[in-house]
């Protein structure tokens, strides 16, 4: 219950999706809604949760990425081994994928790209080859087109 002269401090948004300059500034914007898709981006290529607790404490999706580029494999090492597993080709599709993700979650509002500009990204975003994968059924000579562009 809220008395007379009272404030009450909530936070707008889901831990994880917030933007790291909603601590200080208490406002959302566009660029802190690109954050938040930038996370989301995150969390597909990935498979992991914002806040997972295989981070450790104190990490988020997005530092988790940052540390995982960091190593000798690069890019590679952050991205769900349950897709780059099964499917090879689909992973040079999820790096720039990846690359688009990053941009959307800098750590400075001004670093990250417009929504516009996100969706530009991603529909560029095109392998220099048509991904291909063995489909993991009864005939492994069948093939299937993995995120296929429908219009």
């Amino acid at each position: 219950m809220v008395h007379k002269n009272e404030t009450v401090s909530m936070v707008a948004g889901s831990y994880g999706y917030i933007a790291p300059e909603y601590g200080y500034t208490l406002k959302v914007d566009e660029k802190s809604d690109v954050y938040s898709y930038g996370v989301v981006l995150l969390e597909l290529l990935t498979g992991k949760m914002p806040l997972d607790s295989t981070f450790g404490e104190s990490i988020d999706i997005v530092e988790w990425v940052l540390r995982k580029i960091k190593k000798t494999r690069g890019l590679e090492e952050a991205l769900d081994p349950s897709i780059t597993g099964q499917c090879k080709h689909v992973q040079e599709e999820m790096l720039l994928v990846l690359r688009i993700a990053l941009l959307c979650t800098a750590k400075l509002p001004k670093d990250r790209p417009s929504m516009r500009d996100v969706i530009t990204m991603l529909g560029e975003a095109k392998p220099r080859r048509k991904s291909i994968c063995q489909s993991a059924g009864h005939n492994p000579n069948k093939e299937k087109q993995m995120f296929a562009t429908h219009r």
